[in-house]
C-alpha cells in the first residue's frame, strides 16, 4: 500500500476515535448554559496529553499521524496550538510563543464572532 494512503487512513481512523471521545465527553458531561466546562476539560486534557506524549516518547511518522493528527485532531484542535506554542517556547522563542498563542486565540474567537455576524445576515 502507498505510504501516503496508509498515513491518510491512519489519520482518518484516529480522527474518528478522537471525535467519538469528544462526543462521549459531551454526552457524559452536558453543559446546559454558561461556560462549556466539558470543552475546557477536553482542551486541557488534550493539550496536556499531546505535549506529554510528544516530549516523552518517540513515534515513527505513521504513529505520529495516527495519534497527533488523527486522535488529538479529532479530540481537540487546541492540542495542536498548545504543542506548537510550547515548541516555540522550548526552542527559546518566547516572543513567538506568546504571539502564536495570542494570534490563535484572537483568530479563533474572532472567526467565531465573524461567523455569528454572518449567520445573522443570512
Amino acid at each position: 500500500m502507498n505510504e501516503h494512503l496508509l498515513m491518510a487512513l491512519l489519520v482518518m481512523a484516529g480522527g474518528a476515535v478522537g471525535a467519538l471521545l469528544r462526543f462521549g465527553v459531551s454526552i457524559l458531561f452536558p453543559v446546559p448554559e454558561g461556560i462549556a466546562w466539558n470543552t475546557l476539560a477536553v482542551n486541557f486534557i488534550g493539550c496536556s496529553l499531546i505535549t506529554l506524549l510528544f516530549y516523552s516518547m518517540d513515534f515513527d511518522p505513521m504513529m505520529r499521524a495516527l495519534i497527533f493528527v488523527g486522535i488529538f485532531g479529532g479530540f481537540t484542535t487546541m492540542s495542536s496550538v498548545s504543542l506548537e506554542t510550547i515548541g516555540l517556547y522550548v526552542s527559546g522563542s518566547w516572543g513567538l510563543a506568546i504571539l502564536n498563542f495570542v494570534l490563535n486565540m484572537t483568530a479563533c474567537v474572532g472567526g467565531g464572532i465573524l461567523g455569528k455576524l454572518v449567520s445573522v445576515l443570512l
